[in-house]
This record gives C-alpha cells, sequence and structure tokens, in this order.
C-alpha cells in the first residue's frame, strides 16, 4: 500500500496551486493535486532515509540489556574468539536458527562498530522470531579481496561447526555482511558445495564492485552448482556504489533462474554506504525469516 508523506514544502506548495488555480474546475483541481500526492508517494515508495544508527550510549545500553558470550573455537590451527547473543528464551529453547555475521574494519570508509548491536536490533524486530547472533570478538583490520575470499569463509564454516556442537542443533544459518565482507558473502552462496551446505541463507549490502563482477561471471558462465538446497539472497546497495554493476549483477541473477534461490533485491535511493547497513540488514532479516 502506498504511502503519503506530506513535508511543509509540499504543503506551501500545495496553497500556492489552490490561489493560482481558483478559476478552475474542482474536478480539474483534484486531478492536479492527485498527480502531486502519486508523485511523492513514489518517490517516498523507492527512497529509504535511513534513522536507525545507534549512537555510543544507545550502543552501550542496548548491549548492557543482553545476554551475549564470548567463546573460542579453532581455525587452521589458529584459536579465534567468538561472541554470541542469547535471546531470553534461550535457556528453554536452545533449537534456534543462528546469523553469522562478517565484519572487519571499513578501509575506504568511517569505521562502524554498531554492526552486531543492528544485527540483533533487526531480529527483535521481526514478530515471533528469536535467534542467535554470532561473529568474531574483535573487529579485525582486514581487507577483503575475491581471491582471498575462501580464507575468510573457512573461518565462518569453522565458527558454524563451533555453534552448531555448542548453542544449536537448528540447521538454519544465515550469512550476513557489508562491503567486501559482504561481497565474501555473497561468492560464498556462489561457490557453495551442496554436499556441506554451511549456510542458508545470504544477506548482502553494498559488495563493490570487485566482487560484484566475479559473481556475474559466475551466473553468466554457468559456474554454479545446479543442484543447491533451497538458498534465499537478499542483495542491496546504495548511493554510494556504482549502479550499473549492481543492476548488472540482479539481471544476472534474475537471467540465470536457480531454481533453488529466492532471491530479493533492494535499492536505498536516500542513504549511502555508511548510513545504510542498520536499515538493510532489517530489510534482509526480514525477508529471510518473516513467513
Amino acid at each position: 500500500m502506498s504511502k503519503f508523506v506530506f513535508s511543509r514544502d509540499i504543503l506551501c506548495a500545495s496553497k500556492l496551486i489552490s490561489c493560482q488555480l481558483k478559476g478552475l474546475s474542482s474536478t480539474l483541481w483534484t486531478i492536479i493535486l492527485l498527480m502531486v500526492f502519486v508523485s511523492c508517494s513514489k518517490d517516498n515508495e523507492e527512497s529509504k532515509p535511513n534513522t536507525l544508527k545507534l549512537d555510543p550510549d544507545e550502543q552501550t545500553s542496548l548491549l548492557d540489556s543482553l545476554t551475549i558470550e564470548t567463546f573460542t573455537f579453532s581455525s587452521n590451527g589458529e584459536d579465534i574468539k567468538g561472541k554470541i547473543y542469547l535471546p531470553d528464551t534461550y535457556e528453554t529453547n536452545n533449537n534456534l536458527p543462528a546469523i553469522f555475521l562478517i565484519d572487519f574494519q571499513e578501509q575506504h570508509f568511517t569505521i562502524a562498530t554498531d554492526e552486531f548491536e543492528q544485527v540483533i536490533r533487526g531480529v527483535l524486530q521481526i514478530e515471533n522470531f528469536e535467534a542467535l547472533v554470532v561473529t568474531l570478538n574483535d573487529i579485525p583490520n582486514i581487507d577483503a579481496q575475491p581471491e582471498t575470499f575462501e580464507d575468510h569463509r573457512d573461518v565462518f564454516e569453522k565458527m558454524t561447526i563451533y555453534v552448531n556442537s555448542n548453542y544449536t542443533n537448528n540447521t538454519s544459518r544465515t550469512f550476513i555482511g557489508k562491503g567486501s565482507e559482504g561481497g565474501v558473502v555473497l561468492l560464498t552462496l556462489l561457490n557453495e558445495d551442496p554436499e556441506a551446505n554451511i549456510f542458508e541463507n545470504y544477506i548482502v549490502t553494498d559488495s563493490p564492485t570487485s566482487f560484484n563482477n566475479v559473481a556475474i561471471d559466475l551466473n553468466q558462465n554457468n559456474s554454479v552448482q545446479k543442484n543447491m538446497l533451497n538458498k534465499k539472497l537478499h542483495f542491496s546497495f546504495s548511493t554510494s556504489n556504482d549502479q550499473a554493476i549492481c543492476q548488472a549483477l540482479i539481471n544476472s541473477f534474475e537471467e540465470a533462474q536457480y531454481p533453488w534461490l529466492e532471491f530479493q533485491s533492494e535499492r536505498y535511493l536516500n542513504s549511502d554506504y555508511e548510513n545504510t547497513y542498520p536499515t538493510s540488514f532489517g530489510d534482509g532479516l526480514e525477508f529471510v525469516y518473516k513467513q
């Protein structure tokens, strides 16, 4: 359903139009108003301004009110620390889906420190839904590249094994990330081994051109496994990204018509890279989990 948002400028404009159109018939006046309102409605449907970023006090307050545990798992002989959010109902229901956030330090933008909290917030906004949220305990200073995505994927594969062994038996796992980390999520999907089936759902925000071009090639060259188990992908991008390449990526998924993939894309016309993820994380989680 369309939403009509009336700003002060729009109301002033309507008054001006009213004064200038006193001689027009009421029918023509009604038509003009409808045209103005429908136009405003479409603009607001396509542009979702972000108002969900957490300031440091809100971030601390949210974490203090939640149950967060730390744990240590092993990957390639190295001990790595992770952290996990446990819902209040976890004591009586430990068969919950798990959401794995890949979060590295930004290389070309202001470092976002609240991605873990924003994923939790997205979970809490879904009615009658509970999930574990898992990520690395620290935010490593890593510049992920397409040629090394397997190294990062392997770390999170080992993390899923640990979480499945110690926190949940649920096989529903979601991989989520933005920027280059979103690119790792994207290439993990397209290189999944049906026999291993690490993740079931994928949420990608503003993956860069370097990753998107690789994904386009994989789709167009029929390099993706045909017999995957059913999966979901939510792909989104902001004004900071290459619009043409992102659209080409979307087209490549639509043309591939993978029978195992439920795909949704979203473009945020009124938000840049540094401000989109709180909204896009929530939208992606809603797409994946809302029934």
